[in-house]
């Protein structure tokens, strides 16, 4: 039996193993809360979105989100944050799954417009982005991820494309194809025909190839942004 007078010090592996798990549990706990409180911004828009309803949604205590958001703004903008960041994957992922092929400008916007501007998540980010028209504070914390969305997207559209003139700007373009494509998927609802999309996406395809080109041989990812590590609303 251990000497009571000699306690054994406490096992630096065990209580590191131990702190990881709560660390873990932790990080989980901000994943639920995060998680629903997108299903609820994608289901009852952001009037709707309440502590009440994430609780709900997370199937958590009440005072779960207060514990790791220290409000309700807060858990809104890790929502908010987490949305560009997976905005900004998924078009990486479009991009770099295209072949080294002239239809590439083509393909990308195909891609974008279905795996970007066709997602739930896309649909949070509207709901944010409307609803911030008449709320300072969330307007002031959605101009900042704009920003450092901005900037994201332009280094990866100057990594894939260059200009066919000396007048274009390769960023400046994607940027007016995220706002063509945003305004396309908050009509979507009041569209029937599908192929009224495709007819426009054709058209905007060949203004777009009037522009710019894809850069031959780059089959790798854009360059990782200095920021992305930090907070994106931060910036």
């Amino acid at each position: 039996m251990p000497d009571p007078s000699h306690p054994v010090p406490p096992n630096p592996i065990l209580s590191q193993g131990a702190r990881r798990t709560q660390l873990e549990r932790s990080e989980a706990m901000r994943q639920r809360l995060i998680d629903a409180t997108l299903s609820c911004l994608e289901t009852e828009g952001y009037a709707g979105t309440t502590i009440s309803r994430i609780v709900e949604r997370a199937e958590v205590s009440r005072g779960a989100p207060v514990h790791h958001f220290p409000s309700k703004a807060a858990l809104i903008e890790a929502t908010a944050e987490q949305l560009v960041r997976h905005v900004y994957v998924r078009l990486g992922e479009a991009l770099l799954g295209l072949d080294d092929c002239d239809d590439r400008l083509r393909a990308m916007v195909q891609n974008a417009w279905r795996s970007v501007f066709g997602t739930r998540e896309h649909a949070a980010i509207m709901e944010l982005l409307l609803a911030s028209r008449h709320d300072a504070e969330l307007a002031a914390m959605m101009k900042r991820l704009w920003s450092a969305g901005y900037r994201l997207i332009s280094g990866a559209a100057e990594h894939y494309f260059e200009p066919l003139d000396a007048k274009t700007s390769v960023p400046e373009l994607m940027i007016l194809m995220q706002w063509l494509l945003r305004g396309m998927a908050l009509d979507r609802h009041l569209v029937d025909s599908p192929q009224l999309y495709d007819d426009s996406l054709e058209l905007w395809c060949e203004l777009m190839a009037s522009r710019i080109k894809p850069r031959q041989g780059v089959t790798t990812p854009p360059p990782r942004p200095d920021f992305w590590d930090s907070t994106l609303a931060g910036e």
